[in-house]
């Protein structure tokens, strides 16, 4: 076989794993929440305090389009805007109790799957991995 179609393979395969883990995500406890939501979650609790703005500029996304997904959350009561002391016109992105819950969740999931991958590598291919996938991440595809 040749090295392009065994990379093609090789992606499908990746492909197919991530749906699972996207997949276990979407199941037990946060089956309520999209792959958006939970996406947008993680990323407030990464950077907490940050903006609906500063959001928009790391996804590259419309500030309307993050606005409408945040509103939800804060509807949801999973995220809660506190507004700046400086500017009264900018509002930070906090966790309330119950987005710090389903974090949890969502980092159970992220370990349990981590589990399973340091099961079957070795250090040194798990290094390897990470090197690779770092390389490849840069890529604008």
């Amino acid at each position: 076989m040749n090295q392009e179609l065994e990379l093609v393979e090789s992606m499908d395969k990746l492909n197919i794993l991530v749906h699972k883990f996207q997949t276990e995500l979407l199941n037990g406890e946060l089956k309520e929440y999209s792959l958006r939501q939970l996406y947008y979650i993680e990323l407030i609790d990464k950077h907490e305090g940050i903006s609906v703005s500063e959001i928009s500029k790391t996804l590259e996304l419309k500030k309307s389009t993050i606005s409408i997904a945040i509103n939800q959350l804060i509807e949801l009561e999973i995220v809660t805007k506190i507004q700046s002391n400086t500017d009264k016109r900018v509002y930070f992105l906090k966790l309330t109790s119950k987005g710090k819950n389903i974090m949890k969740l969502h980092k159970q999931v992220h370990k349990n799957t981590i589990k399973k991958i340091i099961n079957i590598l070795n250090p040194s291919e798990v290094e390897s991995f990470i090197k690779i996938v770092d390389k490849i991440a840069v890529l604008d595809l």
